[in-house]
């Protein structure tokens, strides 16, 4: 995935944040809108429903600090689902394995 969009360094956000919030909140729109439409078609679903629920959500937080606060619970989860499903993952090729060595040994 190629981004035609070159991010600003942290202290050109952080000002252009402070000085003009407008102006942020539409160049986040706009690189998010830039990442969605550069996945490969079949994530853009998926990504759709995630850009969703991340903008519905910022918009109902009390503060910018909430909103950053609740997307970071976001990510906890979605880690905890992904190492979840890893070590089903990683128990279910264990499983697998066993099964093929026993069956190599009975033969």
């Amino acid at each position: 995935m190629h981004l035609a969009i070159q991010l600003p360094d942290f202290d050109m956000l952080a000002s252009l944040y402070r000085d003009d919030p407008e102006s942020f909140e539409a160049f986040r729109r706009h690189v998010l809108r830039e990442v969605v439409d550069a996945a490969p078609p079949s994530l853009r679903p998926t990504l759709e429903l995630l850009l969703s629920h991340i903008e519905s959500t910022r918009a109902e937080a009390a503060t910018p600090m909430e909103a950053a606060i609740i997307a970071f619970r976001m990510m906890q989860n979605s880690v905890g689902q992904l190492h979840n499903i890893w070590e089903q993952t990683q128990q279910a090729v264990a499983v697998l394995q066993t099964s093929m060595i026993i069956a190599q040994v009975r033969k």
